[in-house]
């Protein structure tokens, strides 16, 4: 077996590069007449690994920040996800049940998610993606999502698009924050934080949990009556020291445990059924990062270290009928240099090993990388990035992709055109090599990588402080797409898959104490082979917000979801229309009240075929910062 960490010949090159770049950054000194960039652009670092603003970056990016959170009161970080153009989610039943993220109709297995720089895609589960079940908001800073193929940075996995959580840092004095709510089902929700910052020493630190009996998990309406409930925890922490000037070291912790009860699929018949299934997961997540700036901060160098762990188990009674175990551990350098604000280099390598430990395997697979991207200013308003990447996978060999974005910016209409192409790749999970069932007799050890190429143009139209319209054109033909086969019982490759469709947002702030916000997405995706659509993808979803500073003391807002008719395994799901309603009263600077009416018209739907949400539901807590 190869060293987790060892990485191949190609880094020498990328070695001498960065060498290179770096005694150039020193020598290069900024263009003459060089603009200085408004300071209303937000700062995104996703798209290109280095802080860019997000008008010139030339791709799709979503920023969620913790004040949005607060504001629209979300409980989970899939209710956040779930109201940006582009993007569903299919939760199988409320308070904990699986709930994976589709970017622009690619399944959950095809998009990174990474917390606090670590990669937290479960490679023991069926497809290799993340569940947002029982993923809180509590100490989360920042949400930052990246559609479309993004392999160049990212590598394997990075089809759909990446989500980069950031949770809280610590910064100035030390302050303290709580919250304690309850509600419908039995919910009682509460967390603590505190953060600050000495002289060198930054922290932040947070807990919280969640406690409910939820409701049935198989759909009420077809005659279930237990209620399935959830039991979470969570405790988080960010440290950073900085050792010299031009020297930092961060670290980041993470735990959280659930257990979730939900209704299984039990012989003979294999259907959903009321059962008492129970599924315990425990996971863990360790981050290091060592931060060296040099050349009057045109050179930074940022090794890191990651290490992720989810075990689950699930039981009916006594009976254990599911468990694993998977995780990754991963090794990077990266360098940022900035030869002068026309032109900037990102570069790095890295190696990553995951591991998979269930019924059917006890396997690893080691995966050595090496990437690139130049961000480059010809002209004043036009900004172009171009990189490429590749990846050294032990069983699949190498893999390279590319990306190119370019921005301009049209000053006199206070307009951006943006425009990006890339390239995928994802290798077929150890979980997905290894899985036989249904009657089938063998695992497909044959399976091929998906490969994906995609390409979008849109625009930001700014109407000065009243209103800001973004609107995308994308299209994404995956092939090789990996899904499960019920005939043979395994994962099967299907020849391409295409999706397109079109994003569209509006930012409207018609008085200065009223702002509103409409997202809306069409996405078509079909099996090219068959003209089959592709599953639990809606055609058709909106997003509709507002929220009104009533006084300096009181607020309120309502949030509309539309989600279109699906397919689903067995059936259509049909289309619904949610409305929540919320409101926060602030008694003095440090104490808040707050409550929301979700579902206020108690609409009767489902996410996913069979499983059933929560009706008409009330909750209602209190805020403290000291």
């Amino acid at each position: 077996m190869q060293n987790p960490f060892s990485i191949s010949h190609a880094t020498a090159v990328i070695r001498t590069l960065i060498a290179g770049a770096g005694c150039l950054a020193a020598l290069t000194g900024p263009a003459a007449g060089e603009e200085s960039r408004p300071a209303e652009d937000e700062i995104v670092v996703i798209a290109t690994k280095s802080p860019l603003p997000a008008s010139e970056t030339g791709a799709s990016v979503t920023v969620i920040d913790a004040a949005e959170i607060e504001t629209r009161q979300y409980q989970f970080v899939a209710d956040a996800l779930a109201d940006a153009a582009g993007l569903s989610i299919a939760r199988n039943g409320a308070f904990g049940g699986q709930a994976a993220l589709r970017i622009r109709g690619e399944a959950s297995g095809r998009t990174l998610v990474m917390i606090d720089g670590v990669v937290v895609n479960d490679p023991a589960a069926p497809g290799g993606g993340f569940n947002f079940g029982d993923l809180d908001v509590a100490d989360i800073a920042r949400i930052e999502i990246l559609r479309g193929p993004q392999s160049i940075l990212y590598g394997s996995e990075a089809i759909g698009g990446v989500v980069a959580i950031t949770t809280r840092r610590g910064a100035g004095a030390p302050s303290l924050n709580a919250f304690v709510e309850g509600g419908s089902f039995a919910t009682f929700r509460g967390g603590a934080g505190l953060t600050g910052a000495g002289s060198r020493l930054d922290y932040g630190l947070t807990v919280s949990g969640l406690t409910t009996d939820g409701v049935s998990r198989a759909d009420e309406a077809d005659g279930a009556r237990e209620a399935d409930g959830l039991e979470r925890y969570t405790a988080s922490a960010n440290l950073g020291a900085d050792l010299a000037e031009n020297f930092r070291l961060e670290s980041s912790l993470r735990y959280n445990h659930a257990l979730t009860e939900f209704d299984g699929f039990p012989p003979p018949d294999f259907t959903l059924a009321d059962t008492d299934d129970v599924e315990e997961s425990e996971s863990v997540l360790a981050a290091g990062r060592a931060i060296l700036t040099l050349f009057d901060g045109r050179s930074e160098n940022i090794a890191s270290i990651g290490y992720h762990r989810i075990e689950r188990e699930n039981r009916l009674g006594e009976m254990t009928t599911f468990e694993s175990r998977g995780g990754r551990i991963s090794a990077e350098y990266l360098a940022r240099i900035r030869f002068s604000e026309r032109l900037s280099l990102v570069a790095g390598a890295k190696s990553e090993r995951t591991r998979i430990d269930t019924a059917e395997a006890d396997e690893d697979v080691v995966v050595n990388s090496v990437y690139g991207l130049v961000a480059v200013k010809p002209v004043a308003p036009l900004t172009v990035t171009a990189g490429a990447r590749h990846d050294d996978h032990e069983t699949f060999g190498g893999e390279t992709t590319a990306r190119v974005t370019a921005a301009y910016a049209v000053e006199a209409a206070d307009l951006t055109l943006r425009g990006s192409w890339g390239e995928g790749f994802a290798a077929p999970t150890l979980f997905q090599l290894n899985f036989v069932c249904c009657g089938g007799t063998a695992p497909n050890r044959d399976l091929r990588p998906e490969t994906s190429t995609g390409w979008e143009a849109g625009f930001d139209k700014r109407f000065g402080a009243l209103a800001t319209l973004r609107a995308t054109y994308f299209r994404q033909r995956t092939e090789n797409q990996i899904d499960f086969d019920f005939f043979s019982g395994a994962f099967v490759n299907l020849d391409e898959t295409l999706r397109r469709g079109v994003e569209a947002e509006l930012a409207l702030r018609p008085l200065s104490a009223l702002d509103l916000h409409v997202a809306y997405a069409f996405v078509k995706g079909e099996n090219e082979q068959t003209g089959a659509p592709l599953l639990r993808q809606p055609r058709h979803a909106a997003t509709a917000s507002a929220d009104w500073r009533a006084t300096a003391a009181l607020s309120l807002g309502a949030t509309l979801r539309y989600n279109g008719e699906e397919n689903d395994i067995g059936g259509i799901v049909d289309d619904f229309v949610r409305v929540d309603l919320r409101g926060a009263y602030a008694v003095n600077e440090k104490i808040e009240l707050y409550a929301r009416l979700e579902n206020a018209f108690d609409a009767q739907y489902q996410d996913v075929l069979g499983f059933g949400e929560p009706g008409i539901a009330v909750f209602g807590g209190v805020r403290a910062r000291l």
